[in-house]
């Protein structure tokens, strides 16, 4: 019961100085609007980078020479690497493929057209998610025969075909001093990323590649796909491919291979994203104290102002809790009445950045219990002393204040 009359006099003392209270509640209204909005939008943006690093494949890796390390002919990743890793780790990987990568030149009747040509094998295509919107991907048997069969993107086949089915037609392609003809066997759909468009890339048989530029059964890198049934650590497994590669190239611990993953980079730039974050949003909490300040001052002159009151309800039997709870709830009320407000403000930021940026948002619930319980807290931390010096006044002085 004490509570609730508490309250109810709070409410009445906040809405009788309605001007005041209004700038006093300014300060926690852009403070707890600005946490709520950085915090919804940075989980919104790590959602964002989530979803387009997922395309990339989570249960992928790609193995290939550490930078700057100088590596001997025995110790470079061929193609043989490739069957041993998959003899090895059999029951963890669901797809494999070497590959290697060159920029080559596409010979036109106009203009030469720069592409990068990527030797793979029969299931990259798997690994890379391609989808293929005519004809079909390289197959073994093209592997086997060093053919010279290549699968374009959409946009490539658009360039130099226009609208006619570039299915079975021949490009030329400078290899060196030489141009080779290639057939066209499929099409696939270029995606677009956050990352930004790429240049043209098209797939050919690594052993084709091989052929071309003679290169000794040596790949750029090794390309991994791990089976979704099982919970595979990604780090873990990639650790192990790693020294199993150096045991047989006797080169342990020396540090020449590296791994790339989706996986990595995600948990990377969530670390990142996370931390920065967390310090904008302390940035945007320094209002919230100066908010609490401004919490402070009206309690202090509401105090000031209701000595008098404080003195007619002590000489009728208050007590010194009594006094204590009633400032303090009307500081915790103002502070809370600060939030809400925020917490509506914040929805509208983020509405507005969401559709600025074309991304979807939604305002977070732990920003929302975080304003909440701040709110809660700045009243409690600063309204605790006006309430402590109100409770404390002597009720003869206070009735003879004039």
């Amino acid at each position: 019961m004490i509570f609730i009359e508490a309250f109810r006099i709070a409410l009445s003392a906040i809405f009788a100085n309605k001007m005041r209270t209004l700038l006093t509640l300014l300060g926690l209204l852009i403070g707890i609007a600005s946490v709520i909005a950085v915090i919804s939008l940075g989980d919104a943006s790590m959602a964002s980078v989530e979803k387009e690093l997922a395309t990339l494949g989570l249960n992928k890796i790609s193995i290939m020479h550490a930078r700057g390390e100088t590596l001997s002919a025995d110790e470079k990743l061929t193609i043989d690497d490739t069957d041993r890793i998959l003899e090895r780790f059999s029951r963890q990987i669901e797809s494999i493929s070497p590959k290697i990568t060159r920029s080559v030149t596409i010979k036109e009747d106009i203009d030469d057209t720069q592409i990068s040509l990527e030797g793979v094998s029969e299931q990259f295509d798997v690994l890379e998610d391609l989808t293929l919107s005519m004809g079909r991907f390289i197959n073994e048997f093209e592997i086997e025969d060093r053919k010279n069969s290549i699968v374009i993107d959409a946009d490539l086949a658009e360039s130099l075909f226009g609208l006619q089915n570039p299915i079975g037609k021949r490009i030329f392609i400078q290899t060196g001093k030489t141009s080779s003809a290639f057939l066209i066997v499929g099409v696939y759909e270029k995606e677009e990323t956050l990352f930004g468009a790429s240049s043209a890339v098209v797939y050919t048989p690594y052993t084709t590649m091989d052929k071309l530029f003679r290169l000794n059964g040596e790949v750029n890198s090794i390309v991994v796909g791990f089976v979704d049934e099982e919970e595979i650590d990604m780090d873990l497994m990639s650790d192990k491919i790693i020294a199993f590669i150096e045991g047989f190239n006797d080169n342990i611990g020396e540090d020449k291979y590296s791994v790339f993953s989706a996986q990595s980079i995600q948990d990377t730039v969530g670390s990142v994203m996370s931390q920065l974050t967390l310090f904008i949003a302390a940035i945007a909490g320094i209002s919230l104290a100066v908010g609490g300040i401004g919490v402070m001052n009206i309690m202090l002159v509401s105090v000031t102002e209701r000595t008098r009151e404080i003195g007619v309800r002590k000489a009728l039997g208050a007590q010194h809790i009594h006094i204590l709870l009633q400032f303090l709830i009307e500081a915790v009320t103002v502070s809370l009445l600060g939030g809400l407000l925020g917490i509506g403000f914040g929805y509208i930021i983020i509405t507005f950045a969401g559709d600025a940026m074309n991304m979807p948002t939604s305002i977070s619930i732990k920003a929302i219990i975080l304003a909440t319980s701040f709110s809660i807290g700045i009243g409690l931390f600063f309204g605790i002393y006006p309430a402590n010096k109100a409770a404390k006044l002597d009720p003869i002085v206070a009735l003879r204040y004039e």
